[in-house]
């Protein structure tokens, strides 16, 4: 399952193309039970890392508070305490983006909501809600990393709130949530199902650059509102365009049939 999820991980980078990893803890050292062979209760991940900053140091010393051996991750907190995960310091300016797997131990009385916090930047969200039983895959903003960032990832309630986290990702570059979300608002491109070899705008639009899937600029411009860019020459697929509106950076992925 692991090898798999990393399969899909390596696409969406490649889909990403701007990404560049600056922090990626995948856990593949730590030999246990639990998470990703399918155990989310009972008797599983009962080998113990030592609370504190020494018993884990893959990447950098990691703090840990209440941890356990799972297959290949991190199984958190117990029915009584709750644990947390403090990664290493992670050199990182400006911003970036956190991606990571984490679910929530099977139990019926189960707490799900997971706080992710920063020093040295500020997070888009404060928390998570996961799913009880399975993996699924978070991504967080991070705006404003001044040098040393060093993220915390910790149960929520004090006690049944259990979770298993793996794969934590700290890229640079790639598209942001809020950058998605900017460029629908403003309609900065009007037609991302391209058919007449133009990609039209619907604002003004300096250093306007498309990307294919390889990270390579294929075509540079700018462009006024309504205007549009010619990209007859460019073979049928996916690319994204990235731009400065109202001094915002923008970014939209299309599609050029």
């Amino acid at each position: 399952m692991k090898k798999l999820y990393s399969f899909f991980a390596t696409v969406m980078v490649a889909s990403g193309i701007f990404a560049q990893t600056v922090f990626n803890a995948t856990f593949s050292d730590v030999s246990g039970t639990g998470g990703n062979d399918g155990g989310w209760s009972g008797g599983v991940a009962n080998g113990t890392f030592t609370d504190g900053s020494s018993s884990y140091t893959t990447g950098g010393a990691w703090t840990l508070l209440k941890v356990y051996k799972g297959d290949g991750c991190l199984k958190v907190g117990t029915s009584s305490l709750k644990g947390s995960v403090t990664t290493p310091a992670i050199t990182l300016t400006g911003n970036a983006t956190l991606t990571f797997r984490a679910g929530a131990w099977n139990g019926a009385n189960e707490t799900t909501t997971l706080n992710v916090s920063a020093t040295g930047a500020t997070l888009s969200q404060a928390n998570v809600t996961l799913v009880k039983g399975a993996f699924s895959t978070y991504t967080v903003d991070i705006t404003g990393a001044t040098g040393n960032v060093v993220l915390k990832f910790e149960a929520a309630a004090a006690g049944n709130n259990r979770f298993f986290i793996d794969d934590i990702k700290v890229t640079t570059g790639s598209l942001a949530v809020s950058d998605i979300k900017n460029a629908k608002a403003g309609s900065f491109v009007k037609n991302t199902f391209v058919k007449s070899d133009e990609i039209t705008f619907g604002a003004d639009v300096k250093d306007v650059k498309v990307y294919n899937m390889f990270g390579q600029v294929v075509k540079s411009a700018s462009v006024k509102e309504n205007g549009s860019v010619s990209v007859a020459e460019l073979a049928k697929g996916n690319y994204i365009v990235t731009g400065t509106v109202n001094n915002e950076p923008v970014s939209q992925k299309i599609l050029k049939d």
